[in-house]
């Protein structure tokens, strides 16, 4: 950003707070991701956000690829009044990323490509294994709809939020975020229209990279391993197409990470004290002085000579650009 704009201290007293949580070591940092703690593969992008001037996140995902077991679609109990009431294991159960019902069970979570598992001579579905399916013939038959619960295979790009101290600090941010492929960008909570303390959030996140698809099912009352709707070989199909939007996500991360910086370029200059500032404004102004007399057919010399050239309210001198 060429200009400086204000930055509220209220601001910059939230992103202390924010950036002094992110340098909590990793023994003792948690967040409420299912991971518990900073993705490894946007670490440095964090680092690079946090350093510009009116921008702080708070809140990051390098992309993933997730199993996810819908919660339960009436998944609550009821006192002898008729009230609700969940149990312990109810409440904890509170990851919801799009599916119906309360609650929800993650059976598989990766930020990284993920390898295939090792074949054994015992074990030849090792996908099944690792995403905690069980793989039954005609499972799919006789399925309620109503009361069962989908298993979801996702392949989730980058989403990141950047708090901006002003609609100034997030402009550059956004720009650089659709030039990056990050298309589904823009703008929210712009409250601060209206309220000083509160600031716009800008989110990043793409849905052309994304992938979805039904894996597998479970019964409302159904503990134990989801049942497989697919086989072994679709299975590797979908991780092998994951992990290529994987690197497609990378490279759009940092094509935003180069933009970014360059939307944000400060231009140098170096200090001057106040009588060599004086001194540059006053030899800019002659240059630009001598330049528009000589481009009406007048020459310095003139004026020094008639001096009341420059007394004259129909001179070129009054046209002359200020410093």
């Amino acid at each position: 950003m060429a200009t400086t704009h204000h930055i509220p201290g209220a601001f910059e007293r939230r992103k202390q707070k924010i950036v002094e949580a992110l340098a909590t070591p990793d023994s003792d940092y948690t967040d409420l991701s299912p991971k518990g703690s900073v993705d490894r593969g946007i670490i440095d992008l964090i680092e690079v956000i946090n350093g510009l001037e009116g921008l702080v996140t708070t809140s990051s995902c390098a992309g993933r690829i997730s199993v996810f077991l819908e919660g339960s679609k009436s998944q609550h109990l009821c006192t002898e009044s008729g009230e609700e009431y969940f149990s312990e294991s109810q409440r904890s159960q509170v990851a919801v990323p799009g599916g119906k019902g309360r609650g929800g069970r993650w059976l598989f979570v990766s930020h990284d490509p993920v390898v295939a598992p090792a074949v054994s001579a015992t074990e030849e579905e090792p996908f099944m294994r690792l995403f905690a399916l069980a793989n039954q013939r005609n499972a799919c038959e006789n399925i309620d709809l109503d009361k069962t619960r989908f298993v979801k295979f996702q392949f989730e790009p980058m989403i990141l939020h950047i708090m901006a101290a002003s609609l100034h600090h997030a402009k550059p941010v956004l720009s650089a975020a659709i030039n990056a492929g990050f298309r589904e960008s823009g703008v929210q909570s712009l409250k601060n229209l209206e309220d000083p303390l509160s600031f716009p959030m800008v989110a990043i996140r793409s849905s052309g990279l994304s992938l979805a698809s039904i894996i597998g099912f479970s019964g409302e009352g159904d503990d134990g391993d989801a049942q497989s709707t697919v086989n072994e070989d679709y299975l590797s199909m979908l991780v092998k197409t994951a992990n290529r939007r994987f690197l497609a996500n990378a490279e759009r991360t940092g094509r935003f990470k180069d933009q970014l910086l360059q939307n944000n370029q400060q231009p140098e200059r170096s200090w001057e004290n106040a009588h060599t500032r004086r001194a540059r404004k006053r030899a800019l102004g002659l240059q630009q002085q001598a330049k528009l007399l000589e481009m009406a057919g007048r020459t310095t010399s003139e004026c020094v000579e008639k001096p009341e050239l420059y007394n004259d309210p129909g001179s070129v001198s009054r046209f002359a650009l200020h410093p």
